[in-house]
C-alpha cells in the first residue's frame, strides 16, 4: 500500500504544477496569436476554457491534498505547497474568468456596432 503522505504530498505537487500551466495558457495563447499570422486575438480566446479547467483542477486537487494532510494529523505548515496550490489555481481561475467577461463584452459591442 503506498504512503498516504508521500500520496498527498504528490498531489499537491502536481496540483501547483496544473495551477501553474492554468495561469501560464492565457498569456502563451496571446503570445502565439501576436507572433502567428493566420491566429488572431480573439483566436486565443480558445485557450480561455482549458486555463479555466486547469485552474479548476488545481483547486480541487490541491484541497483535497490539504484536507488529507490535516486529516493524518500533519502540522499545519506541511501543506504550503497545497496552500500555493490552492492560491494559484484561484489565481489560474479568476485570470480565466476575467478573459472570458472581456471576450463576452467584446462580442456585445460587435453585436451592438453592427445593429447601428
Amino acid at each position: 500500500m503506498a504512503d498516504p503522505i508521500a500520496s498527498s504530498k504528490r498531489r499537491a505537487a502536481v496540483a501547483l504544477v496544473l495551477g501553474i500551466a492554468g495561469v501560464l495558457v492565457l498569456p502563451a495563447a496571446i503570445e502565439v496569436s501576436r507572433r502567428s499570422k493566420a491566429i488572431s486575438l480573439l483566436d486565443a480566446g480558445y485557450a480561455i476554457p482549458l486555463a479555466f479547467l486547469l485552474g479548476l483542477l488545481s483547486v480541487v486537487m490541491a484541497r483535497r491534498a490539504r484536507h488529507n494532510l490535516r486529516w493524518l494529523r500533519l502540522q499545519e505548515g506541511k501543506t504550503g505547497v497545497a496552500k500555493a496550490a490552492v492560491a494559484v489555481g484561484a489565481l489560474a481561475l479568476c485570470l480565466s474568468l476575467a478573459a472570458a467577461l472581456s471576450v463576452g463584452f467584446y462580442g456585445l459591442v460587435v453585436v451592438y456596432q453592427q445593429s447601428r
